[in-house]
């Protein structure tokens, strides 16, 4: 028996059970594919209208069409903590406050001239204006309570220095030596006095910055001195504005000090206006939601905060060495969803591109052979599939996520894929059957594509039916999405597209014009240029006559052994990191805002919230400290800021016991009252309390619903590192023995949360897709060696496409898992073409191979190429999406084609199976079944067509059986029985 041939039963029946089952499957996909296109070649038209209103009945769905930007809706798991806490908080402590901020940048901030710019930027901020809205009407607002008779706010209405001056920094410079923050006024005065008093001042909105130390009193900054502006940001530590302990120096990045730690220069500052949710407006539905927060704001605030983005980002008066960062609360949101709907411009340029390229490829350059509207069809069948596609999922609630723009790019390539191996297959008719009807032809041609575009288009389609089974919303949603826009590109190829072929083979024999149909060229003859196909004369002539000698396939072993033990270290390396911020246009003046606060300010750690509801504070306050106390001692925290341990220093600097185990509710929330209205914990009254009702000064606190606990975590290294420390912070609180609700929560672990399981999830998706694609392709390969070799190619190119998202700066994120899932049903294509071509032909390994790649080798390269042109001009994107599919796809089609076309059938050449038991005659069929697929009029029954008689093996008997059934062009069942237990027998 020829060696690596499969045991088979003396009549030609596979003797394997996988076999015999394969055998039926391809066998009636080969019938069902050669009437299919029989039947759309005899009516085109009605094929046609079938297909287009099949677009417009489910493009129908798009009324129900929802774009999803909430990046807390995309990127993170619905089931998580983050999800849950969030929820509670939205629903039992929402959030009432806004931050705006922007970020100064110059060679040294303290100076003069930033000062007054910052300034002028606060004026200009004071004095945005809409329509609903204001600066005090949306601002928060703090009540400014001076601390002693020699307030720096009074100092700072004085337009002129003078000897008050003096005194009050020499009194800023004893008071610091003595660690005395200065005087609290609510523990001198009694609670009368003080409260009558509070009931006096001014309620001042919420900004901070620098300008606070001089009250941000323009006719006094523009007197200052280097000198004097240095000496009071080291001295003052108190808000001239608010009377609040303040250390200004937080505020300033890139500080320069002297031997004394002194500050002496700082190249960036930051700037904070806060603006209030007015939840009156927000309850009676006068709201706007904000993607990027998920908040639903007023429509009066959020329209304000554009006013805001105006007001800071114009630079016509700002000086030339000074640069303005801003991130406005609906930056983030405003920002991100229009970056990718921009960068959609990339997809009409790559149509464009790829509509030239199939034109080229698919036409020959004379007036007749040019097949622009084919190509066109061709194309129609992409959008056609998009709009099934989007209609579908949204009929059935399935919203449309930020990554989904990369679909088309998608369905472009492997839509074109397809059409490329139908072509190939036209092209590949045996003389045999380029002799019978137009109709019989195609339905030959079909029934060749068919099982190959089948065997490819249901292994995508299976991988990305596996990658809807995600927890990740955004990756759930694209996989949805992609697996009914493969699905649909497949039928309309194979349907809409044959049917247009079959038109224009019909114009092209009539020697009607390629552009014009009714322009029919009289006396026609093609040049002979135009009847060169260079493509399919490398592969044929060249490439497969080189690429099986025997150095070259050492070289090419050799080669690729190296590449994997290359591309298995950069793997090593790949981290996993995942940052909605790479969502945002490196352009865009957040995405800028974002580096420049990493640059100057990557000190402060990610800060979070610790919520307590339906707490007894009264009997809990032991357990509270207890829990303050672990936090301090958690190597992760670096600063916790509790309400409840400046009420503690508070009331034990006046005598009284905290916690005191005999001290009544009453008499909690009294006090509790009386340290919020304190200069001390004023700040914590709004900010940290959910109460039943608002209470005055001189009243008892009412019931708290809810309060939290503010704290900060040290700067994280990686990933890994982030996670434990929110892992261990979780099990703190969950250990507190707080009764109620006690969780923490943090922006941050959205994104910690999501690094948590994003790399299960890839491995786990990227197990079942292959192994999905395993089965896929050994049911309709029939052959387990066969499969594992279509198996391994996909396997090493994700190695070395992995390898190469290493070195190309890119992490294991959620878009990057995305486009790894997307790189098994594409790559999976190059392998599986050729592995199947392989095993229809005859002849030795080395001849088998050769064929497979003269004969599919152009379909493949074409595929691949124009895959690689549609997606090409992604390169210069903005947009972390499109940038990572770009850089993805180049490395899936690089090694895609290299192990599909060059390293498959080096592999197949030596160890390949053998071929199909009916591989001399009609793919896959036994030949006793032998139907009449592609008949002709002077063909008798039961005939079916040689392909070549070099896929007989030569110096056999079967050759010269199969030379005389040639000669007289046709092999009959018991012939082709005897050529096959001949070859068997060899």
């Amino acid at each position: 028996m020829m060696k690596g041939s499969t045991e088979r039963r003396g009549d030609g029946y596979p003797s394997t059970v996988l076999g015999r089952i394969s055998l039926g499957v391809v066998t009636g996909l080969e019938k069902a594919f050669y009437r299919y296109g029989y039947s759309i070649a005899q009516h085109p038209a009605v094929f046609m209208v079938i297909c287009l209103t099949i677009t417009c009945a489910f493009s129908v769905g798009l009324m129900k069409f929802t774009v999803e930007e909430r990046p807390f809706k995309l990127w993170i798991p619905q089931d998580s903590d983050f999800i849950r806490v969030m929820e509670w908080q939205k629903e039992n402590f929402p959030a009432q406050f806004r931050a705006h901020i922007a970020l100064y940048e110059a060679e040294n901030i303290l100076e003069k001239t930033v000062l007054m710019e910052m300034l002028r930027v606060h004026e200009a901020v004071a004095n945005a204006t809409t329509s609903k809205a204001t600066w005090p009407s949306v601002c928060a607002k703090l009540p400014s309570i001076p601390d002693s008779i020699f307030s720096r706010k009074k100092r700072s209405t004085r337009s002129q220095k003078h000897v008050a001056d003096q005194e009050f920094l020499l009194r800023n410079r004893v008071k610091r030596s003595q660690d005395d923050k200065g005087i609290d006024w609510s523990t001198i005065l009694s609670r009368g006095q003080y409260c009558g008093f509070l009931e006096d001042i001014s309620q001042e909105c919420m900004e901070h910055s620098i300008l606070e130390v001089w009250g941000y009193d323009k006719d006094y900054i523009s007197t200052l001195t280097q000198e004097e502006i240095i000496e009071d940001i080291n001295y003052v530590e108190k808000s001239a504005v608010f009377g609040f302990p303040t250390n200004f120096s937080t505020m300033l990045g890139g500080i320069e000090r002297d031997s004394e730690g002194l500050v002496r220069r700082a190249k960036a500052a930051r700037q904070l206006w806060v603006t209030r949710i007015n939840f009156t407006a927000v309850k009676t539905g006068d709201f706007a939601d904000d993607a990027g927060t998920g908040m639903e704001v007023d429509t009066a605030s959020f329209g304000w905060e554009k006013e805001l983005i105006k007001a800071v980002l114009n630079e016509s008066e700002r000086p030339d060495n000074i640069s303005l960062y801003l991130m406005a609360a609906s930056s983030f949101g405003m920002i991100s969803g229009d970056t990718i709907l921009g960068d959609a411009q990339y997809l009409g340029v790559g149509f464009m591109v790829v509509f030239i390229y199939v034109q080229v490829m698919l036409g020959k350059f004379n007036l007749v052979e040019q097949r622009p509207i084919l190509s066109l069809m061709g194309l129609m069948c992409v959008g056609m599939s998009i709009f099934v596609s989007y209609g579908i999922c949204s009929m059935f609630g399935v919203p449309f996520g930020p990554v989904n723009n990369v679909l088309p790019f998608l369905l472009l390539g492997l839509g074109i894929d397809d059409m490329f191996v139908i072509m190939q297959a036209w092209n590949n008719l045996t003389p045999r059957e380029k002799t019978l009807t137009l109709s019989e032809r195609i339905g030959c041609a079909l029934k060749h594509a068919g099982v190959s575009i089948t065997v490819t288009s249901l292994t995508d389609f299976a991988a990305f039916a596996i990658g809807s089974s995600t927890v990740l919303p955004a990756l759930r949603s694209f996989c949805l999405f992609a697996a009914v826009g493969i699905a649909a590109v497949y039928f309309f190829q194979a349907t809409f597209f044959v049917a247009w072929f079959s038109l224009d083979q019909r114009r092209l024999e009539d020697n009607r014009q390629g552009i014009f149909w009714c322009w029919k060229v009289k006396n026609w003859t093609p040049n002979q240029c135009s009847q060169k196909d260079l493509c399919q004369t490398f592969f044929s002539e060249f490439y497969a006559k080189y690429l099986l000698k025997g150095p070259i396939k050492i070289v090419i072993l050799v080669v690729t052994a190296a590449l994997l033990s290359v591309s298995a270290w950069g793997l090593s390396n790949l981290r996993q990191e995942f940052n909605p911020i790479w969502f945002l246009p490196q352009s865009s003046y957040l995405f800028k805002f974002f580096m420049k606060h990493e640059q100057y300010f990557s000190t402060d750690g990610e800060e979070g919230i610790i919520y307590f509801g339906n707490t007894n504070l009264t009997a809990e306050l032991p357990n509270i400290e207890a829990l303050m106390m672990r936090l301090n001692e958690s190597e992760y925290i670096s600063e916790v800021d509790s309400w409840y341990l400046k009420y503690k220093k508070y009331w034990e600097k006046q005598g009284y016991l905290v916690p005191d185990p005999e001290e009544t509710e009453e008499e909690f929330l009294d006090q509790l009252s009386m340290f919020l209205h304190s200069p001390s914990g004023s700040r914590y009254r709004a900010k940290n309390f959910l109460f039943n009702s608002t209470f005055g000064c001189t009243e008892p606190a009412t019931q708290v619903l809810a309060s939290s606990v503010e704290y900060k975590h040290h700067i994280m290294s990686d990933s890994q590192e982030e996670i434990r420390a929110m892992d261990e912070l979780k099990h703190i609180v969950g250990t507190s023995n707080i009764s109620g609700y006690v969780q923490p929560f943090a922006r941050a672990y959205s994104g910690w949360e999501t690094n948590k399981i994003i790399e299960r999830e890839l491995y786990h998706n990227m197990g079942l897709a292959m192994l999905v694609v395993l089965l896929v392709t050994l049911l309709l390969i029939a052959n387990v060696s066969a499969s594992l070799m279509v198996l391994l190619c996909v396997v090493l190119t994700l190695v070395d496409v992995a390898a190469l998202m290493h070195w190309w700066g890119l992490t294991i994120d959620t878009v990057s898992c995305i486009d790894l899932v997307l790189a098994i049903g594409l790559c999976v294509d190059y392998a599986a073409h050729v592995a199947h071509t392989f095993m229809i032909k005859v002849g030795s390994r080395d001849q088998r191979a050769k064929q497979a790649v003269a004969t599919i080798g152009p379909a493949v390269l074409n595929g691949g190429f124009s895959t690689f042109l549609a997606f090409v001009f992604l390169a210069n994107s903005d947009s972390h999406v499109f940038s990572s599919f770009f850089k993805i796809f180049f490395g899936v089609v690089l090694y895609g084609l290299y192990h599909g076309l060059v390293f498959l059938p080096v592999l197949l050449s030596l160890v390949g199976p053998a071929a199909y038991p009916s591989a001399g005659s009609s793919p896959s069929h036994h030949p006793h079944e032998v139907e009449d697929l592609c008949p002709q009029s002077a063909q008798p029954p039961g005939c079916i067509h040689q392909d070549y008689p070099e896929e007989v093996p030569l110096g056999s008997k079967a050759n010269t059986t199969a030379d005389t059934e040639q000669s007289n062009h046709c092999v009959t069942s018991s012939g082709i029985r005897k050529v096959i237990m001949q070859v068997s027998s060899v």
